[in-house]
């Protein structure tokens, strides 16, 4: 049966991998042998097999399905136009979708797989489409992620024990199919173990990755003020593979050697096998991508460059660990204290209500690490560790030049802040590149096309409109450099003050002087250079009328890059004042629907995070 049920995820950040691991759990409880993937790595063979299919998947950028989904050889095959219309009427499915309804393209790659998979090549609905929304407003029932999820999964259960409902144990003895308790551990497809071998190239994967690159670090340079409150580094490194305007690149980072120790300490049955060589029964596709060549298989290193121990634990990380709450040595409090852990534990792994979790972990930005820490009744065996933590995720970075053929920039904030513990939290990531050194350090990753450019179609006659406060700078320099709406660009720029964080000021500057560029720019906290606009939709409503004439007389594309949360719709709600005060006045709901318009027509584009 293990084919015949299939579980996919196409996953940005983690959380449809995450509800996936969740979905897969439950099912692994009451027996139900699955395939549990990303689209990516689905086997396309495997199809033909499958009678039951649940697909999770989010959406990310201008509606598009996840990096791990568009490129599968599963999606690819599906968009083949020669498919008959009942080609996948074998097929039982259903889809979880999770999104963000504060972004234009709502839940629009679920939809895509929805209308393709079920509308138009057959394949038979086992219950109406969910959609969970991030900010809760626009999810199937109006609830949370959560609550979403847990329908979606009782939906999933009901179907597949209402068709299984017993299960074989012995020959074709068969038994009602039970739930298995949440206190016994199910053994993980991935198990270590100490390498038997003595020849230590024998417990090197022997995999490559042909997408990973590996570039010389040539610049890691500060370019705010020194007394600013922020970081922000220009960084150059060796790049020979092609990239266009508008495409971002993965970094693959690593977890520092005091952080490795520090888990090592929390385990500390772990220190005196961290150094010996391993072996992998099931070796994971991610494996031959985050662990180096020519790096021995040990827990050292699978700490140091596969798993993401800085990252917050999500509740499957409970389920899978509380069995192994059970050393009372360590606890001052002996087994009473014991308890009381394994009781925490308990609640955080099994409630459907997470607000208990959701403060303990997300709230302070708690790590796995410091989890650990926390409950020093842990005692996890190595051999699981690949079913206890996630593996790191590549980093993306908008690429902040244009293509030369022999290096790549980025325009990087150096992520640091205080917890509501005032805990100091560091970004992996970008504590990682803040230590790299210049000409003496390597860093892999590789480039993910997002051909901007081709959905700017006619984009050689039309102008742009680039707004782009603090680091969103990053693709639109990438753009003002290509030179490709040169003498038709404009750039609304905000930040904090023109003496700390006007990045590439000087560049800026030079190319408005020139006609190259019309620069629109301001400051938040300095009056004395910007004493009536603040933010950049102040300096849109101040130049309404000049906005106005690009996009409805000119056709103007806007590209709009930053942080995500209030700024991306300020700007929006904007741009909708400016077409209702300089448009005609006859249809005030007309400018919302040409806004509508530009977005589905991808004339006002987002890049935000």
């Amino acid at each position: 049966m293990s084919k015949k049920i299939c579980i996919l995820y196409g996953s940005e950040t983690g959380n449809s991998e995450e509800y996936a691991i969740s979905l897969s759990y439950k099912l692994s409880r009451y027996h139900f042998q699955h395939t549990l993937a990303s689209l990516k790595d689905f086997n396309l063979q495997d199809l033909t097999k499958c009678r039951y299919l649940f697909i999770i998947c989010s959406t990310t950028g201008q509606g598009e399905l996840p990096r791990n989904a568009k490129c599968s050889k599963l999606w690819n095959f599906m968009k083949r136009g020669d498919l008959p219309n009942d080609f996948l009427n074998y097929i039982k499915i259903g889809f979880l979708g999770l999104g963000d309804s504060s972004y234009p393209h709502f839940q629009y790659a679920i939809k895509k797989l929805h209308k393709r998979m079920v509308t138009q090549l057959g394949a038979i609905e086992l219950f109406p489409r969910f959609e969970a929304d991030e900010v809760g407003l626009a999810g199937s029932g109006g609830g949370s992620v959560e609550a979403v999820y847990f329908e979606y999964e009782k939906q999933v259960l009901q179907k597949l024990l209402q068709k299984f409902p017993t299960r074989k144990i012995l020959g074709d003895q068969k038994i009602k199919r039970e739930m298995i308790d949440d206190s016994v551990y199910l053994e993980p497809k991935h198990i270590l173990s100490i390498s038997t071998t003595t020849n230590k190239n024998d417990t090197k994967p022997r995999f490559s990755n042909n997408e990973v690159c590996l570039g010389k670090v040539i610049m890691n340079k500060r370019i705010t003020a020194t007394d600013h409150f922020q970081d922000v580094r220009q960084f150059k490194f060796e790049c020979e593979t092609k990239f266009d305007p508008g495409d971002t690149v993965g970094i693959y980072p690593v977890n520092s050697d005091l952080t490795v120790d520090a888990m090592l300490n929390a385990q500390p049955h772990w220190i005196n096998i961290a150094d010996k060589p391993l072996e992998l029964n099931n070796i994971p596709p991610t494996l031959s991508v985050l662990l180096p060549p020519n790096q021995e298989l040990t827990l050292r290193h699978l700490l140091k460059y596969y798993f993401d121990i800085c990252s917050i634990p999500k509740r499957t990380f409970f389920l899978k660990t509380l069995s192994f709450s059970i050393d009372s040595s360590r606890l001052s409090g002996g087994e009473s204290q014991l308890e009381q852990q394994r009781k925490k534990l308990f609640e955080f792994a099994t409630k459907q209500d997470m607000q208990d979790l959701y403060d303990y972990c997300n709230r302070p930005r708690r790590s796995i690490l410091e989890v650990i820490q926390d409950f020093g009744s842990f005692r996890l065996p190595y051999e699981y560790i690949f079913d206890f933590f996630p593996s790191i995720k590549p980093r993306f970075y908008s690429i902040s030049n244009c293509y030369n053929g022999h290096e790549m920039e980025l325009t990087v904030a150096i992520v640091k802040y205080k917890t509501i513990l005032h805990k100091i939290r560091k970004g992996l990531c970008t504590t990682y590149l803040n230590d790299l050194k210049e000409n003496a350090s390597y860093v892999r990753f590789f480039v993910e096309h997002n051909n901007l450019l081709d959905k700017m179609a006619n984009y050689q006659e039309k102008p742009v409109i680039l707004i782009s406060p603090g680091v969103g700078i990053a693709p639109v320099k990438s753009i003002i450099e290509s030179k490709i709406f040169s003498h038709r660009q404009s750039l609304f720029f905000g930040c904090r003050a023109k003496t700390k964080d006007y990045l590439y000021g000087d560049k800026l500057a030079n190319l408005a002087n020139s006609g190259e560029l019309k620069l629109f720019i301001c400051f938040s906290r300095d009056l004395t250079n910007s004493p009536t606009a603040k933010y950049v939709q102040d300096m849109l409503w101040e130049n309404g009328e000049y906005v106005y004439d690009l996009i409805k007389n000119k056709n103007a594309y806007i590209y709009l890059c930053g942080s995500s949360g209030k700024m991306p719709i300020q700007v929006r709600l904007t741009l909708v004042e400016i077409l209702k005060k300089f448009g005609e006045p006859a249809n005030i709901k007309e400018p919302e629907a040409y806004l509508k318009s530009m977005e589905k027509n991808y004339r006002y584009l987002q890049e935000t995070w």
